[in-house]
């Protein structure tokens, strides 16, 4: 097993020095179990196989294998050493209380280091050991053991990092001078004489191990972040085959892929150890709802009218089995792929196997001849045996350090969409579009606009340089960030209201101040040259809306009632004249033109009505007017019923579930069934011949597999799939 884990020991100070504040700020103590929670849950929510320990000093009782009654006292090993879990982070939160005894925190280090050294001898995979303190250090310390001690942490081979007081350079100021605390709120007050001096001894063991110190206001920030889950790389070798004859051994990394959070698992609300198991059963659509069992239920895929079987012997003998391999099928200029081509969740790196040198000197001339040439090479690649080919890429990238070929996934014909839009009119000036071409002054001020809002220069880096802001590899995701700050506070509060959005996180989705200084004299100028205005709708002048003005102007008590039925009401007579079902308002036409009191009018009308339920059905890409369509069909029953017409309703609607199916819109049948369009029963209209049974089967699976059962008729085969296609 690679050595990779770390092995993590916790100090921290509860003694009196930790519990003393001004009224409205936090203690330091406060302060630094907040910190130790925020390295908790980086590592819990990362995933980490670090191991963590706890160890106070300044209890009230002594619990370490070193105190003998007179040394190491007060000093307690409350967490061992173990992968962290909710239960370390509730026992942080809850167990940990002020003290009023003091101990030493040289005292305490010696402990710490030596329950690290104990806790993973014998152990794998430990690739490190750190020492974490987190102390204001206004306790009490011995000083004789110091060299002995920083031998100890050298030679451990641990790293020590110290989150407390700002430990400045200054030696000779003395205990009233005024000194930054260290408190995250970046409060100020004067530092005792007994922390001067532990910051002079703690600097010097700093220097000795080459260890790291930060305040407090410098550690929260960073650490609010949960860290990503750590992945070890793990390659994939494989022969890249260029030709039959030229095959180079290489190994493929990850390099970027979609990161997804693991899914839940659900619990019962009331009891959160109770197991809920998932259970999935199958039945008969019969009156009874017989229970099929699983090994009696086969996939079946429909080729034409036919539903046609498939067994798992069936996909497993008609699958496509390849060999492993990188093969070369080509090359081509890298401008020939396009961005939108690529493919897939991932990208890789692929470089020579380290341990043959051959493999490396010929990989190296690859990549720089393609380089040079600004050429890619396409591959197929098949991961395994039991995966299918993919088509992918490999483009040559050299830095100072280092060179590979980078393989991204490119797609088939099969799965290139092709969508055309109409470009924006204002390549060819008409007198239709020259209303839309913006002016010169209009360009200038947003090209003024991009160059004030790049990134490539607006951050500065330790030495006060300019830098790019908002490096991908640096931002953390503000989603994921928000999820795990729930997690952690419901894990711990239960019975809480989530938190509010923490401001560190609000502030990540916020662009760089300096930037934002820098847009405002451009965004103004746009505003003054892109004028917004409401525009009100221009009102038509028909009859309807001169009638309703007139109504409004007039007093309540001379309003005339004009709701009386005349033949469609008042806006069937303020309209044009309705001769057709139309495919725009059919439902409106189709209602105008039954009410124009012509006794022959509902048939014709019924009959266009039909014709327009298929038009749309037939025309819709996917279920685009299948909602228009299903109004239609609605209007048309309702009628059917109020005119006593059923039967003209059941007749086709007999022959539109045969036209549906033949066409493929089995889909749309589905939506039939489900809001209750089928036949006009008895119960609805007396004038109906059609029972309560026969409409039931009728909207039931049953007749379809009578016919399907029967063979199709010579030709129908290609016609069905032809519809299909």
């Amino acid at each position: 097993m690679a050595a990779n884990k770390e092995a993590i020991a916790i100090v921290l100070d509860i003694g009196p020095s930790m519990n003393n504040a001004p009224p409205g700020e936090e203690t330091p103590l406060q302060t630094a179990v907040d910190a130790i929670k925020m390295i908790l849950q980086r590592k819990m929510f990362s995933e980490s196989k670090d191991e963590v320990s706890l160890v106070l000093f300044g209890t009230p009782t002594t619990d370490n294998p070193l105190a003998d009654g007179e040394s190491y006292e007060n000093i307690s090993i409350v967490r061992p050493l173990g992968v962290v879990d909710f239960d370390f982070l509730q026992q942080v939160q809850n167990d940990i209380t002020p003290s009023n005894m003091s101990a030493d925190f040289i005292d305490a280090l010696v402990v710490a280091m030596d329950h690290l050294v104990n806790a993973t001898q014998g152990k794998k995979g430990f690739g490190s050991k750190r020492l974490i303190l987190l102390s204001d250090l206004g306790g009490e310390f011995g000083k004789d053991q110091i060299d002995t001690i920083i031998a100890g942490i050298k030679n451990s081979g641990t790293e020590l990092n110290v989150i407390g007081p700002d430990i400045d350079d200054d030696e000779d100021d003395d205990s009233e001078k005024p000194g930054p605390s260290g408190a995250a709120n970046g409060h100020q007050k004067a530092k005792t004489r007994q922390q001067r001096e532990g910051e002079a001894m703690l600097r010097r063991i700093l220097e000795e191990v080459e260890g790291e110190c930060y305040n407090f206001s410098e550690a929260l920030p960073a650490l609010s972040y949960f860290q990503m889950r750590q992945v070890r790389p793990t390659p994939w070798k494989v022969q890249l085959e260029v030709t039959s004859d030229v095959k180079i051994p290489v190994c493929s990394y990850i390099k970027i892929k979609d990161f997804k959070v693991k899914s839940f698992k659900k619990v019962y609300a009331k009891d959160e150890d109770a197991a809920i198991d998932t259970l999935r059963t199958y039945h008969k659509n019969d009156e009874e709802e017989t229970e099929v069992e699983k090994e009696d239920i086969v996939e079946g895929h429909r080729y034409g009218t036919t539903l046609v079987p498939m067994s798992e012997d069936d996909k497993l003998n008609m699958k496509y089995k390849a060999e492993k391999c990188l093969k070369t099928l080509g090359f081509t200029k890298a401008e020939n792929i396009k961005r939108h081509h690529f493919m897939g969740d991932n990208t890789h790196y692929v470089v020579a196997d380290k341990d043959d040198e051959a493999a490396v000197v010929a990989l190296s001339a690859l990549i720089n001849a393609l380089y040079e040439t600004n050429m890619a090479m396409i591959v197929r690649k098949v991961y395994s045996a039991a995966t299918a080919p993919k088509l992918g890429c490999l483009m040559p990238h050299i830095k100072s350090s280092y060179e590979c070929l980078i393989y991204v996934e490119l797609p088939f014909m099969e799965d290139i969409r092709q969508y055309t839009f109409g470009s924006l009119p204002l390549k060819v000036e008409t007198q239709a579009n020259k209303k839309y071409k913006p002016t010169d002054a209009q360009l200038e001020a947003i090209n003024e606009l991009i160059n004030e809002t790049d990134l490539s220069q607006a951050a500065e880096d330790e030495d006060g340089e300019k830098t790019e802001a908002l490096k991908p590899k640096l931002i953390f995701n503000p989603y994921f960030q928000r999820l795990y700050q729930c997690l952690q506070h419901r894990a711990l509060e239960p019975h809480e209201p989530l938190p509010e959005l923490s401001p560190l996180i609000a502030n990540s989705l916020k662009p760089p101040q300096e930037v934002v200084t820098r847009c405002e004299a451009q965004c103004d100028k746009i505003k003054e040259l892109f004028k917004l205005e409401v525009v009100k709708k221009k009102e038509d002048k028909t009859g309807e809306n001169m009638f309703k003005q007139k109504e409004e102007e007039e007093p309540s008590s001379k309003k005339v009632k004009l709701d009386d039925d005349l033949g469609g009401g008042l806006a069937g007579m303020t309209k044009a004249d309705v001769t057709e079902v139309g495919t725009v308002t059919p439902v409106d036409d189709f209602i105008t033109l039954i009410n124009q009191r012509d006794a022959d009018r509902f048939e014709e009308a019924s009959k266009q009505m039909q014709q327009r339920v298929e038009q749309l059905v037939t025309d819709s890409f996917g279920p685009q007017f299948y909602g228009k369509a299903s109004d239609c069909l609605k209007a048309l029953r309702e009628q059917s019923i109020k005119k006593s017409e059923p039967t003209l309703y059941n007749n086709f609607m007999k022959k539109f579930k045969d036209f549906l199916i033949e066409k493929g819109r089995r889909d749309f049948w589905e939506l039939i069934v489900d809001e209750k369009l089928g036949l006009i029963t008895k119960t609805e209209s007396e004038d109906s011949r059609v029972t309560l049974e026969e409409a039931k089967a009728f909207t039931t699976e049953e007749e379809k597999k009578k016919e399907a059962s029967q063979a199709p008729a010579e030709g129908d085969d290609a016609e069905d799939l032809l519809d299909q296609i």
